[in-house]
């Protein structure tokens, strides 16, 4: 053996022997932040000794003759012991990858002792080789059982990245081509949504593989969601988790699909979130829909279809144009390929302002249909809506209109549908539509107009009129109300203010935690002044309705301004925020653990300064903190506030003992601890918060350190 030889073959060795090591306590591995780089190398190395072995081994099962002028002992040797030295850092690099969350299938468990089997079977194999001559029968036995343990390994990896069976379904029967549905019963989920949900996302969300703790191989994983919480929310600005992180920059981290995936075409982004506005339904069929329906002109590019689209006389737009009135928030697309009619997406609510709708007035000639869905559109706004001459369909669902200037609308000479659903519109409004030129049909779903007024709507008129299902003995659940406010604290002389979007609705609240109920709980009739930390929650009532679900967000009362903050500990690098500024930048943590705003404390104790340049009054410090039992993350076993003119002159203010929980309480939740001491002049304010020592019995980690997550702090 050259000396290179040896050298590379004890680097193997060694590394087998630490792997080993490493597996009989794996328990007790926790992988340090530096380490983490290491093991996102596994796909990078992992490719090479798989060639190098595999070769070797065809090398040896083809050879026949000793003195056969194609074995070179040199050369053999060579690749081998490469092979065995690679294969060792693809198992530790895969090893150490195997910790991160994401992975937790008997696949994974199996793909990782395979690999390690593959390099201790090299090491073996190279210590060995002089015994085993490539052109008798046992060699040949080696090399075969080799590619069968190189085969196995590869196949399971490729199942954990790719789906199951990525490896070998090119070698069994032909898959049966994609199922042709008739356009008249396709269905929006099942032919469309799917699909996509197929190809772009369920490489990193399926049974091997659940990134965040999602699943999505079947609807009702769909629905359940994962760690961050429900996949879809109607009722806020964004639409939730799905259609927010696909609208996220493609460098931002919780962008989905992430940097280097195949991303999400434009046509499906506004696929997905046209079937979240629309309900998120299963069961709904794409000829339900009207043609100006993107969901529709989607369908119709991918199922195709024997509609013929109307023919538009007008001339395109220019592509530039178009592209220069994009945003993040209002999408505008052709209706179908190659047509020049277009039609306009807005998507995020807090970022909505009624000049959105004016700026489209270049392409007033061109765009035939307009989702406003949700969108704080005033009564003003209608007069601008009115100067798209070409519009064909409008939808103003649940927006802020009253119908006070949709008489405005009767200037649209082709407008021949409307959609009001959850609307605050009246019955006199309704009955001025009777006028509109082109008008064919108008939905009022959801609104406060008296059931009885619906039904003489639909009596001998010219317009249908789509007034949702009713039914005697039916019962149906409200939406639960909206929270306004985008922010969590909230300053001197601000509110928190609140709506629903079907009139005549009831909505009652808490501010002490508490669920509140149809009868006892106040009223909202105006906003509500916050002049103390509160928890509110709120819920939705109207008679011959189930109550709403409710809604709950917490609120605080905006504190001294802190002139600088000072981190005692070091803070776990792996959740480190954005430092000491993340406890008094006025943002408070969201649930998710990974959002990069949580300051994360697992072998030290949470320890800060804040320093005030000039005295204040203090009596009350609030400390935001997350639990999140599934992610090991614990609220703090004890909070000290010290307080003082300097540093070395603190004294004791308060201390809280939250003690350790005694059941498990699933989901995340931000956990907030208010302590209060007697007013008193203060400079600097020390506070000191105890991650959990030993995680308790009932937990799968038990006797662990648990997780201390730290965001704002608030001094009042």
């Amino acid at each position: 053996m050259s000396d290179w030889k040896g050298l590379i073959y004890n680097i193997a060795f060694f590394l087998n022997g630490l792997l080993v090591f490493l597996l009989l306590f794996e328990n007790r591995f926790a992988v340090p932040q530096w380490m983490q780089a290491i093991g996102r190398m596994h796909p990078l190395v992992l490719h090479f000794p798989l060639v190098v072995l595999i070769l070797y081994s065809l090398w040896v099962i083809i050879e026949r003759k000793p003195e056969s002028h194609t074995w070179n002992e040199g050369l053999a040797d060579s690749l081998l012991v490469i092979g065995t030295v690679t294969a060792a850092v693809a198992a530790f690099s895969g090893f150490v990858l195997s910790h991160e969350e994401g992975y937790e299938s008997d696949t994974l468990l199996w793909h990782k002792w395979l690999g390690i089997a593959i390099s201790i079977a090299a090491v073996a194999w190279y210590g060995v080789r002089k015994s085993l001559s490539p052109w008798k029968l046992p060699a040949k036995l080696v090399a075969g059982a080799f590619l069968v343990l190189l085969f196995v390994g590869g196949h399971l990896g490729g199942n954990l990245t790719h789906g199951e069976d990525f490896l070998i379904s090119p070698l069994g029967p032909s898959a049966e081509p994609a199922e042709q549905v008739a356009f008249e019963e396709a269905k929006v989920y099942e032919h469309l949504v799917k699909p996509v949900l197929e190809q772009k996302c369920l490489s990193c969300h399926n049974e091997e593989k659940s990134k965040g703790g999602l699943q999505m191989q079947t609807q009702a994983l769909l629905v359940k969601g994962g760690k961050g919480g429900v996949l879809w929310d109607t009722t806020k600005a964004d639409l939730g988790l799905l259609i927010s992180r696909l609208h996220l920059p493609l460098e931002d981290k919780k962008h989905m699909p992430p940097r280097g995936k195949v991303q999400l075409t434009e046509e499906e982004v506004v696929l997905l979130a046209a079937w979240v506005k629309g309900g998120s339904r299963f069961d709904q069929l794409v000829s339900s829909l009207p043609p100006q329906n993107p969901v529709y002109a989607y369908a119709q590019n991918v199922l195709g279809g024997d509609r013929t689209e109307e023919q538009y006389t007008f001339s395109a737009a220019s592509a530039d144009e178009v592209q220069k009135l994009n945003t993040n928030y209002r999408l505008i697309k052709p209706l179908s390929a190659g047509s020049p009619a277009l039609f306009v997406n807005f998507y995020n609510r807090a970022n909505f302002k009624s000049q959105d709708i004016e700026g489209l007035i270049p392409l007033k000639d061109q765009i035939v249909s307009m989702d406003l869905s949700k969108m704080p559109v005033k009564d003003e706004d209608i007069k601008a809506l009115a100067k798209f001459p070409e519009l064909r369909r409008l939808i103003l669902n649940f927006t802020d209109i009253t119908g006070n200037n949709l008489a405005e609308l009767k200037k649209l000479p082709n407008l021949r549908e409307l959609s009001l659903s959850g609307t605050a519109i009246t019955m006199a409004q309704v009955k001025s539509l009777d006028g509109f030129p082109a008008l064919k049909r108008v939905y009022l779903w959801s609104t406060g107009i008296a059931p009885k007024d619906l039904e003489n709507l639909k009596k001998g008129q010219k317009i249908a009129f789509e007034t949702g299902f009713r039914s005697d003995t039916l019962v149906m659940a409200l939406n639960p109300p909206v929270i306004l406010n985008e922010k969590q604290l909230i300053g001197k002389g601000e509110s928190v203010t609140m709506k629903h979007q079907i009139a005549g609705t009831v909505i009652r609240y808490t501010l002490d935690g508490t669920e509140p109920d149809s009868t006892q709980s106040p009223i909202y009739d105006k906003p509500i002044p916050i002049t103390a930390n509160i928890n509110l929650k709120a819920k939705a009532f109207r008679n011959g309705w189930y109550g709403s679900p409710m809604v709950s967000k917490l609120f605080f009362k905006e504190g001294f301004h802190v002139d600088s903050a000072q981190l005692i500990t070091p803070v776990d690098q792996r959740y480190h925020a954005k430092g000491a500024s993340s406890i008094s930048d006025g943002k408070v943590g969201d649930t998710e653990r990974v959002s990069g705003t949580w300051l994360g404390y697992v072998e030290n104790d949470f320890q800060s300064y804040l320093f005030f340049k000039n005295p204040v009054r203090a009596s009350n410090v609030t400390l935001s903190t997350l639990r999140s039992f599934g992610s090991f993350i614990f609220e703090p076993t004890r909070i000290e506030v010290w307080g003082g003119a300097d540093p070395k002159t603190l004294k004791l203010l308060k201390v809280i003992t939250p003690g350790v929980p005694a059941k498990d309480i699933p989901g995340a939740e931000n956990v907030v601890y208010e302590a209060g001491f007697e007013p008193q002049q203060l400079s600097c304010i020390k506070l000191v918060a105890k991650p959990l020592a030993k995680i308790p019995a009932w937990h799968s980690g038990k006797g662990n350190k648990g997780w201390l997550f730290v965001d704002e702090v608030i001094v009042n």
